[in-house]
């Protein structure tokens, strides 16, 4: 009789202490959208949509109306630096829309879509291009390392693509039109005080993308 005791309050106690641990459990961290460019309208502002205040300068770029365009030389766009755009050690994400129809050149090299920092930039960087074969490229580089992907087909076909590159945790995730591809290693910290580049490497047009571009969304957490 002792020992079924024991056991039938082992029985009790055991689904009280899942209970009260899960109840207490710190709730996980909900991702923010922390910035929305639509690419609407005409005008020098690219408008953020999210509420957060995050607009953008036109350099160059033309306004068509539902999306822009990236042809004269230099065409690109800025956004002042914040911490919305500094995902630490957390998540983060980028997607965004492209159309284009030629491939970087050899003098080119690649198309910058959207990047903050360089690969020498205190605090680490990120970006994601067009690399010389049409494919799209992610990368996260942190305070302990960097970890970059590339997959999916030759985008250069005149038609509209979804690129999103995320970092979760220490892999980084490339979606093309819903296929997935996943690399892993040592990240840490992303943290820099550098301008967000949309369309080109830097004010001087470095890397410039040749195309369309519409609907760019950065998310976090």
């Amino acid at each position: 009789m002792r020992v079924s005791r024991r056991i039938g309050w082992s029985g009790v106690l055991l689904p009280v202490v899942v209970a009260v641990l899960l109840a207490t459990a710190a709730p996980a961290q909900a991702a923010t959208v922390v910035a929305v460019w639509n690419m609407d309208g005409s005008g020098s502002t690219m408008t953020d949509s999210s509420g957060r205040g995050h607009n953008g300068k036109l350099h160059n770029v033309t306004a068509l109306g539902s999306n822009y365009g990236f042809t004269r030389k230099p065409a690109y766009v800025t956004v002042p630096s914040h911490a919305d755009f500094a995902p630490g050690t957390g998540n983060f994400k980028i997607s965004l829309s492209v159309r284009f129809s030629a491939v970087p050149s050899a003098a080119v090299v690649d198309y910058d879509l959207l990047r903050k920092g360089l690969s020498g930039t205190a605090g680490g960087n990120y970006k994601v291009e067009i690399l010389r074969s049409g494919r799209a490229f992610c990368l996260f580089g942190g305070s302990a390392g960097t970890v970059s992907i590339t997959n999916g087909p030759n985008l250069a076909n005149n038609q509209w693509h979804r690129i999103t590159c995320a970092r979760t945790g220490n892999t980084v995730v490339l979606t093309v039109d819903g296929g997935t591809w996943s690399r892993s290693g040592s990240i840490g910290s992303i943290s820099n005080s550098s301008t967000v580049f949309i369309g080109a490497k830097d004010s001087g047009g470095g890397d410039q993308y040749s195309g369309l571009m519409d609907s760019v969304t950065v998310t976090k957490g």
